[in-house]
């Protein structure tokens, strides 16, 4: 079994009621894999969600492992920015703070964003 970070973009598509993305966290959810977000996301979802969706998002986000963003993960996400930034290339800090809690605890992330998370050393799928 699999643990999958859902990154903001695919916890707002799912509470925006997208058919494709409820549909493919059912099936990993189905196939016993575990579904998890970060500190990062919940801030993001937190930051955008509107009042109407601010009940279900609660839940839908307490209904998630939480992964903590540790020592590790913020080192691994500090490399990712210096790696990327040698190659001319930025990675915002949110995005590789949600990669490097993906890593460090090998998950999976899943996002509708590919672009944003280039780091070889991720599983990175769309949902």
């Amino acid at each position: 079994m699999s643990v999958y970070v859902l990154d903001s973009t695919v916890l707002i598509g799912y509470l925006r009621d997208l058919p494709p993305i409820a549909s493919g966290l059912r099936r990993r959810l189905s196939e016993g894999n575990t579904l998890a977000t970060t500190c990062v996301n919940v801030a993001e979802v937190e930051r955008g969600v509107r009042p109407r969706e601010r009940q279900r998002a609660a839940a839908f986000l307490d209904a998630l492992r939480f992964l903590v963003t540790d020592r590790e993960a913020a080192r691994r996400a500090g490399q990712y920015q210096a790696d990327f930034a040698r190659r001319g290339r930025t990675i915002h800090t949110a995005d590789a703070l949600v990669a490097g809690t993906a890593r460090a605890h090998g998950a999976t992330l899943l996002t509708h964003n590919l672009d944003d998370f280039p780091m070889r050393d991720l599983r990175v799928e769309l949902p």
